[in-house]
């Protein structure tokens, strides 16, 4: 929902640019300069870095957005099929071997529960 919300307020962003513009090709581009052709990539990042300056954030590349985007849904434990597929890894072994360390959690309780079976298997056998 929230980013629904986020893409209709880019559209009527995009469409009052339409109407205050002499001149628009309307490339149906999410995000698009005034005249409504493709952004430059240096713009993009130029934009990025003056929005993380003004947070006083450190300085980031666009590509860790994807980084951050794949950390978060990780550690809030969405299936790592999922990630792989949101980030259009070919496989699953991809974001595994890119991620695999932030699973950390996963890997802690996988051993615990590894051991609580065996110690209920001793029981049950003593």
């Amino acid at each position: 929902a929230r980013a629904v919300e986020a893409l209709q307020r880019q559209r009527r962003r995009q469409r009052q640019q339409q109407l205050a513009a002499r001149h628009y090709e309307n490339l149906d581009l999410v995000f698009a300069r005034p005249d409504g052709q493709p952004l430059r990539s240096q713009y993009v990042l130029d934009h990025l870095r003056r929005l993380t300056a003004d947070a006083g954030l450190p300085a980031i590349r666009v590509h860790d957005l994807r980084h951050i985007a794949a950390t978060i849904m990780i550690n809030e434990g969405v299936p790592l099929a999922v990630v792989s597929k949101t980030l259009r890894h070919k496989n699953v072994s991809t974001t595994v071997d890119l991620y695999g360390h932030l699973t950390r959690d996963a890997a802690d309780d996988g051993v615990s529960a590894t051991c609580a079976a065996l110690d209920a298997a001793d029981a049950q056998a003593a």
